[in-house]
């Protein structure tokens, strides 16, 4: 076995809750939603009935979580529901600094969650983290170990042109391979040559595509980051954490034909992400998380506005899946936030530490999460 992974999958926008994990049979839910805004029990498009809810309650995975439906009822994920940021705050930009700094009170310079626990275990590893895009998230502030890019060929030198041999000549004269700028250099040459000697280039001279062993949809950055995340697990590359986010969840409007697009795609992504990995998947385990959630009643516009209360998900070897954690406060008036949210019962903290624990075997959680007390919901054996 490899050294164990983390995927960290942001779904930006504030993903509606809600209409993904759906308590169907809450009487409160079905009062408060038109049919289109709620995932409904009977008929054609009638919802997923899973096993082993939080409570009395009907809970249903959307029916464009077809995927992810499989995913819990196979044992191989879990779900977490009522879970978020307790220091509420419907800012896209407030809450998702928050939550991916994660040390409140403890200033800037506290950095990131992923960025302690880089800093802290100094994973060696031609590219132990990796943010797929073209920014890294604040989860990663405090570290230099973070390489950033949409695809594995941006990380790699044109060394058809020379740029490899030109670069290791001027270290060589000038700079070593352990000065301030000559180490960073000497590892993006290092990497750049351990990508070239694992994927024999074309013709031309260049990177092929990555040719998966599923089949991932055909549309979307989504599912391309997915497999750049697959790719650099199958070349053994030292990749212990990556990050990739997934947005347009921010459904004030028409969310009754766009949230079932964007759920379709998660959903049949990482079920394709899953099962490329192949044997691979005893070294990797997800969190699906996102900065909130969204009101219980819809607007006026076919939507819903911003929320509080939310679902996590994590999926990985040895997480104790095809359950549902954490406590359902219900949706009476008299229980929502605010009068108008699902209220957190669950720290979404305590869920990354317990992944960090039961996952990547990391139990100093005071450093990651600095002034935060666990209260275990052993979503892990």
């Amino acid at each position: 076995m490899s050294d164990p992974t983390i995927v960290v999958i942001f779904l930006r926008g504030g993903v509606d809750g809600l209409s993904l994990v759906a308590p169907s049979g809450d009487k409160d839910y079905v009062a408060a939603r038109p049919s289109g805004l709620r995932v409904e029990r009977t008929g054609d498009d009638a919802g997923f009935a899973m096993n082993n809810g939080a409570a009395d309650v009907d809970f249903r995975f959307h029916p464009q979580a077809k995927e992810l439906f499989e995913l819990y009822q196979a044992g191989d994920m879990a779900v977490v529901h009522s879970a978020g940021l307790r220091d509420a705050t419907r800012s896209h930009f407030d809450a998702e600094d928050r939550m991916e700094r994660a040390a409140p009170n403890s200033g800037a310079t506290a950095g990131g969650w992923l960025g302690r626990w880089l800093a802290d275990v100094q994973p060696g590893g031609l590219l132990p983290a990796l943010a797929v895009g073209n920014v890294a998230p604040d989860s990663f502030r405090g570290s230099a170990q973070i390489a950033v890019s949409p695809t594995l060929d941006d990380l790699r030198l044109a060394g058809g042109h020379g740029l490899e041999g030109a670069i290791r000549r001027m270290m060589a004269r000038n700079l070593g391979t352990d000065s301030l700028l000559g180490a960073p250099l000497n590892k993006l040459l290092t990497l750049s040559e351990a990508i070239e000697s694992r994927i024999p280039l074309n013709d031309a001279g260049e990177l092929p595509a990555y040719i998966p062993s599923v089949d991932y949809p055909n549309e979307g950055e989504f599912a391309t980051s997915l497999m750049t995340i697959a790719q650099s697990i199958k070349l053994d590359l030292g990749l212990r954490v990556a990050t990739v986010d997934y947005g347009g969840w921010d459904t004030h409007v028409n969310q009754v034909d766009d949230f079932p697009n964007l759920l379709n795609g998660l959903s049949k992504g990482l079920m394709a992400f899953w099962r490329d990995l192949g044997p691979r998947q005893e070294d990797v385990s997800i969190v699906v998380m996102s900065e909130f959630g969204r009101r219980l009643k819809a607007n006026d516009s076919r939507g819903t506005d911003h929320g509080h209360g939310n679902v996590m998900m994590t999926l990985g070897p040895n997480v104790n899946g095809g359950k549902m954690f954490g406590r359902w406060p219900g949706l009476s008036n008299d229980v929502l936030d605010m009068g108008a949210d699902l209220a957190i019962t669950t720290d979404y903290r305590q869920v990354l530490s317990e992944i960090m624990a039961g996952h990547m075997k990391y139990t100093k959680s005071e450093i990651i999460f600095p002034g935060f007390k666990d209260d275990t919901l052993a979503l892990f054996s």
